[in-house]
């Protein structure tokens, strides 16, 4: 029997409703679960703070945003990829800013782009924007988006190549786009780190690698630093590949 309108309880309804929500992304604002949700910004934020009582949400310092905790998975939702490594992912973020203090971020895949999910811009003091959450980076010219199509299975990277095609007018330009995706892995799994295309903010350049849980692919972690900066390139790569594998031995170890 379903019931109605007047049998329903309208807050719990709105909880679930931003649960449902929130367990699709790795981090969230308040402004963006208004927006997806229809719901004011004042009601947002009781929600929040009702579900971060409760055990189920975690507010990320004061302007990172909110993400699930793995209490989720008591609800039997798909608390799965980012949000079950994300704690040691921003764990091993910000160490790798404090080390290095240049700001990094983790980022996930969104049908055909890669997108900012956390960034430790507040806590670097060689941050050249205010805040990079929620960005879109396309597959072939940034380093999150290259690093994840060289590492991501074989099927997965036909598919996200295909989606490429589809904005292309004429066979040749789907070619041209086949060809470039195809150089793009090549010249990234040669080197191991996805990096940023040299005509794309020039005034800065980027790293990225692949995150896993397990066998799966479920993110990048990245970092950013001014092209024109006296950089030590491989130890920074080094640093960054020292934070993966923190991150990846630490989810593995809960798992």
């Amino acid at each position: 029997m379903t019931p109605t309108p007047s049998k329903t309880v309208r807050s719990v309804e709105r909880t679930l409703q931003l649960l449902e929500f929130m367990n699709r992304v790795a981090v969230v604002r308040v402004q963006d679960l208004a927006a997806q949700t229809d719901l004011p910004a004042p009601t947002v934020v009781r929600l929040l703070e009702t579900l971060i009582a409760a055990g189920y949400v975690r507010k990320l310092g004061r302007t990172a945003g909110y993400c699930v905790t793995e209490k989720v998975t008591a609800l039997g939702a798909g608390h799965h990829g980012l949000p079950q490594v994300f704690e040691g992912a921003r764990q091993a973020a910000e160490a790798l800013t404090r080390r290095t203090l240049w700001p990094a971020a983790l980022a996930t895949l969104d049908v055909d782009a890669l997108v900012i999910r956390f960034s430790t811009i507040p806590m670097s003091p060689l941050s050249h924007y205010q805040s990079t959450i929620n960005r879109r980076m396309t597959l072939l010219d940034y380093a999150h988006g290259r690093a994840y199509l060289a590492f991501c299975p074989a099927a997965e990277r036909r598919h996200l190549v295909a989606l490429l095609q589809q904005s292309a007018a004429t066979p040749a330009e789907a070619q041209a786009i086949e060809e470039r995706a195809a150089s793009v892995v090549a010249m990234t799994r040669a080197s191991g780190f996805g990096e940023r295309s040299g005509n794309v903010q020039p005034e800065t350049h980027s790293l990225a690698l692949p995150l896993r849980l397990g066998a799966k692919l479920v993110g990048t972690l990245g970092v950013t630093y001014f092209a024109r900066a006296q950089v030590d390139v491989p130890a920074l790569k080094a640093e960054l590949r020292a934070a993966v594998v923190a991150c990846e031995s630490g989810a593995q170890a809960v798992g």
